[in-house]
């Protein structure tokens, strides 16, 4: 079996070697590749989606707010006149009772 000698097979032969030579380095290099791995892709990954449901429910928020404002103003100035026209009925129903109360006195 003839093997070619390639810089690829080299490097994964000089992997072995070390790796059996020395076990716990082995161990702790091959730990601390995994986990700068794991903190690459962690890094490269987009925002998670609850952020971006967050942020779409804060947009949609914001939008409402815009469009109420308009609406509760309006709402507040209806309460305002219907406020002075319920206390102009109310005078002039009490008024209505003066009156008639003053008739009566002076039949």
């Amino acid at each position: 079996m003839n093997t070619t000698s390639t810089p690829v097979t080299e490097c994964t032969l000089q992997l072995d070697r070390f790796a059996r030579e020395n076990p716990g380095r082995a161990v702790l290099i091959a730990l601390g590749v995994g986990l700068a791995a794991g903190v690459l892709v962690r890094a490269l990954q987009p925002r998670p989606a609850e952020s971006r449901a967050a942020r779409l429910l804060a947009d949609i928020q914001d939008r409402l707010h815009e469009i109420a404002t308009p609406l509760q103003r309006q709402a507040d100035r209806v309460v305002e006149s219907g406020t002075g026209t319920v206390r102009e009925g109310v005078a002039r129903f009490h008024d209505l009772h003066l009156g008639r109360r003053f008739r009566n006195l002076f039949r």
